[in-house]
């Protein structure tokens, strides 16, 4: 038994160290690109539309139509005459986008023109000096890098915000740190709502009008409080289900298999192990609390707990989806299995905003998830496997 275990474990390793180095090199004309792996480099001749996730996404070439793709690092510089949507953990945009253009992540620069529209939120935000953004672009992190240019009506919103750009027109910026560089200039009206005084170098130049006011006043906030409770919760949840997944699907395939086929063949013990998880882990903390050496224990428990619940979601959406679509269980590969997952993370954020019930089948696919990773994880310690279609 300690030699099947070794030797699983090992090449458990030795797969994940493959898939780590996998390149799947794909060129194609004038038709759908479709690609799911760990490390993805496409090469697109004039390629209709692109459909990329993985843990590395490099896209090169031309596109005639839209661009999406998912991923924790992604390299993208394309030139398309449609639509940019991307979503990962650091992200870099250059080429040229002639459509929209969204964009969310954790790091973000972007070296690219884009056409019609920009939408963008990170944590960290870089517009370098050779990009050219449209009217109507707006931005949203915790630090703003602004060294490009932009149209008309720009909006910038962050905790702190470094401007030396160009802007054909009005520049609207909202935080708490404002900061002019000697190279900016705008165009047209500048409006800054911040806490503290914005600091503008004297060389900045600004041919319009100059107004600052406190962020009491700020057009965002009053913009966006009524739904951030709720779409930006949804937001948040499901990016966060669907990138967890994604590196589950490409990394840890059989746990995903194996916690799909037990919540198939076991829904009533895994709600049961998932009630008694949701409420055992607090039990667990405070009794830890009473010892010196449980202290540690019970607060790393409470700061796994986030990790721990999302885990619970992602496996729920893994198994509700393939139960519903995909009825015959039928095997599936790393692409369809990415599919069907991002179908489960529409579907739940839809029943998220079902009134009342909606709370309540959420919990229900919390507690089912907690479940299915204590029986999945028990089966794996006792040498159990059940039938999982791979």
């Amino acid at each position: 038994m300690r030699k099947q275990k070794l030797i699983l474990i090992i090449s458990t390793v030795l797969i994940i160290l493959t898939a780590s180095f996998t390149i799947v090199l794909a060129t194609d004309d004038e038709q759908d690109i479709k690609a799911a792996g760990a490390k993805i480099r496409i090469i697109s001749e004039n390629a209709t539309n692109i459909y990329a996730a993985g843990a590395r996404v490099t896209i090169e070439g031309k596109a005639k139509q839209d661009i999406w793709v998912a991923g924790a690092l992604l390299d993208i510089d394309i030139e398309t005459a449609g639509d940019l949507h991307a979503a990962g953990s650091r992200i870099s945009v250059k080429g040229k986008v002639a459509g929209k253009a969204r964009l969310a992540g954790a790091d973000l620069k972007i070296d690219a023109e884009i056409g019609e529209i920009l939408n963008a939120a990170a944590a960290s935000i870089e517009i370098s000096e050779n990009a050219k953004l449209p009217a109507n672009t707006s931005l949203a992190g915790a630090l703003i890098e602004f060294h490009g240019a932009a149209k008309d009506n720009l909006s910038l919103y962050a905790d702190e915000v470094v401007f030396s750009g160009q802007a054909s027109g009005t520049v609207t910026i909202e935080g708490r740190n404002v900061q002019l560089d000697d190279t900016a200039r705008i165009e047209g009206n500048l409006i800054i709502r911040s806490s503290e005084e914005a600091v503008i170098s004297p060389n900045a130049i600004v041919v319009g009008e100059f107004t600052q006011t406190g962020l009491e006043d700020s057009e965002f906030f009053k913009e966006h409080d009524d739904k951030f409770d709720g779409r930006g919760f949804f937001l948040i949840l499901s990016t966060s289900i669907f990138l967890l997944g994604l590196i589950l699907v490409i990394f840890a395939r059989s746990f995903v298999e194996q916690g799909i086929t037990t919540l198939r063949a076991q829904p009533g013990r895994s709600i049961l192990l998932g009630l008694a998880v949701f409420f055992g882990i607090p039990l667990f903390v405070i009794a830890s609390m009473f010892t010196i050496l449980g202290i540690p224990i019970g607060v790393a428990t409470l700061l796994l707990l986030p990790f721990l619940f999302i885990l619970g979601f992602t496996t729920t959406t893994l198994g509700v989806s393939d139960w519903l679509l995909n009825r015959h269980n039928q095997p599936k590969k790393t692409g369809q299995r990415l599919l069907l997952l991002a179908a489960g993370v529409v579907l739940l954020v839809i029943i998220g905003f079902i009134p009342f019930l909606g709370g309540l089948l959420l919990s229900l696919a919390l507690l089912f998830g907690l479940g299915v990773i204590a029986v999945t994880i028990g089966h794996v310690l006792n040498g159990k496997v059940l039938a999982a279609q791979m």
